[in-house]
């Protein structure tokens, strides 16, 4: 675990031994789980350090300014839509305890390892919800609430801003990790600015963040709120993927 200590400590988040126990622990339960139930497709131990929890970290990796990364996140809402097995955002509750985090799930065999996990390792201020997030983003206590909006699942910047969006409140940012190619990054945000400025974003900042850690870059796409997003948005469950919206 000595890694994932040096990689917090490299984004100012000090790690202490009952931190790293749970990180431990977790590790466990998403192997032995992961025998029966498919979680995820990285396997090896080293291996789901560093490409699952280490990387995760990279979302936190801009949020510091003058302030520090976990001072920053304090009391903050986080919401990680399509969270799977709970990655990016169970190690970032591990790693910034003071947050609230939300873990939005469609499939209900990863919500109940999720709920196993925060059980399993006694975390508070963490909510694994079993939901779409077509439906979700319309519910009165999720819509437009949170500070933060995340994204790892595998979907184009043109459906994620429909997923992400609706659930941040004026002000809020959606942070979402790319991939290593700037072009096709670039590319994919540009075909995305019609959804994104109809959700209420201002146009993207895209940035690479090769830290920490020995993952292949990230480009992470930051979308800022600064409208309400209109009630007709999201669509119904499968529009935004089945007819992203885009310029006629």
């Amino acid at each position: 675990m000595e890694s994932l200590i040096q990689a917090a400590d490299a984004i100012g988040v000090q790690v202490d031994d009952a931190t790293t126990e749970r990180f431990r622990r977790y590790r466990q339960l998403l192997i032995e789980w992961g025998s029966h139930t498919n979680l995820t497709a990285i396997k090896d131990p080293e291996a789901i350090i560093e490409q699952l929890f280490i990387r995760s970290f990279r979302i936190a990796v801009q949020a510091g300014g003058s302030v520090t990364t976990a001072g920053w996140f304090d009391g903050r809402r986080i919401i990680d839509i399509g969270s799977g097995a709970g990655i990016p955002g169970l190690p970032l509750k591990l790693i910034l305890p003071e947050a609230d985090v939300t873990l939005l799930e469609a499939n209900r065999k990863k919500c109940d390892f999720m709920d196993h996990v925060v059980a399993d390792l006694g975390l508070d201020g963490i909510h694994v919800i079993n939901e779409r997030a077509e439906i979700a983003a319309h519910f009165a206590n999720h819509r437009e609430s949170y500070d933060l909006a995340t994204a790892r699942v595998v979907a184009k910047l043109p459906v994620l801003a429909e997923y992400t969006l609706p659930f941040l409140k004026q002000g809020g940012v959606a942070v979402l990790p790319k991939g290593p190619d700037t072009q096709a990054v670039q590319t994919e945000a540009d075909d995305a600015a019609y959804a994104a400025d109809e959700m209420g974003a201002a146009p993207a900042i895209i940035q690479a963040v090769a830290h920490p850690g020995t993952s292949p870059t990230d480009h992470m796409v930051y979308w800022l709120k600064i409208r309400p997003t209109s009630d007709r948005y999201p669509r119904r469950v499968g529009i935004p993927s089945k007819r992203p919206l885009a310029v006629a």
